[in-house]
């Protein structure tokens, strides 16, 4: 697996590297906006199948633009706006300390869905959510509807936001407690 992490905690990226290190991924690291989408960018001009290099984002919301930035009120709210337009099918772990913020901002802006994995978080529970896909699948399924749905309909409303970071928790939640494994 390939992963890119964009997280600008020196502690936090130590951390994900042993643990990457550990089940033999591939990683690249990026500490700012810039060279998180510098990355991104990068990888989809190397690969001449116009497709990434990498299977998984691993996002921090908190993240910095680099000093005297044109981008200085970005986060990675726009990052992930900006990698999914270049790829909308694009495997996105947000890790924050604050998930319902981040859920709330994201559908408001994008009306899709990414996976939140709630800071501060074990080994343990890091590993279960990268290596198990079926959270993101089933969500890709619900955004495939939504963006059918939304066609025929107004923007969604505040319940229905509800709604779905309820399903987006049970989902994980199922996921994580073994869900029948």
């Amino acid at each position: 697996m390939n992963v890119l992490i964009i997280e600008d905690d020196a502690d936090i990226c130590h951390l994900y590297s042993i643990w990457l290190q550990e089940l033999d991924y591939n990683y690249v690291i990026a500490k700012t906006v810039e060279d998180g989408l510098y990355e991104y960018r990068n990888s989809l001009k190397q690969n001449s199948a116009n497709l990434n290099n990498f299977d998984l984002i691993i996002l921090d919301y908190d993240l910095p633009p680099k000093k005297d930035s044109s981008l200085s009120n970005k986060n990675g709210l726009y990052v992930a706006k900006e990698v999914l337009g270049l790829n909308k099918d694009q495997r996105i772990i947000f890790a924050s300390a604050w998930p319902q913020k981040i859920f709330n901002e994201y559908m408001e802006s994008l009306k899709c869905f990414i996976e939140i994995l709630q800071k501060p978080f074990e080994k343990d529970l890091f590993i279960k959510m990268i290596q198990d896909t079926f959270v993101f699948d089933t969500l890709k399924k619900v955004v495939i509807d939504m963006r059918k749905n939304d066609l025929n309909s107004d923007k969604p409303t505040p319940e229905s936001y509800v709604n779905l970071f309820e399903l987006l928790w049970k989902l994980q939640k199922d996921t994580f407690d073994g869900r029948g494994n």
